[in-house]
């Protein structure tokens, strides 16, 4: 099996590298950009979450679970 490896400059930091089979099927692809888009807004979340107050911190996690649903 065939890998393509894409790098993605991070400034400030070492660049991130995502590995994906060859081929990929486009419902893959859909797939892995939803996987994608969840895991980086959980990092984001996570950053932010000491600096956010507690009702802010529900409302996001009200935000994310409406998202979710409508996938």
């Amino acid at each position: 099996m065939n890998a393509r490896q894409m790098t993605f400059p991070l400034p400030g930091n070492g660049p991130a590298v995502l590995t994906l089979p060859q081929p990929l099927a486009p419902e893959a692809l859909l797939e892995l950009e939803h996987s994608l888009t969840a895991a980086l807004r959980n990092l984001q979340r996570e950053t932010r979450a000491e600096a956010l107050e507690p009702g802010q911190i529900e409302y996001a996690s009200w935000l994310q679970r409406l998202a979710a649903m409508a996938h």
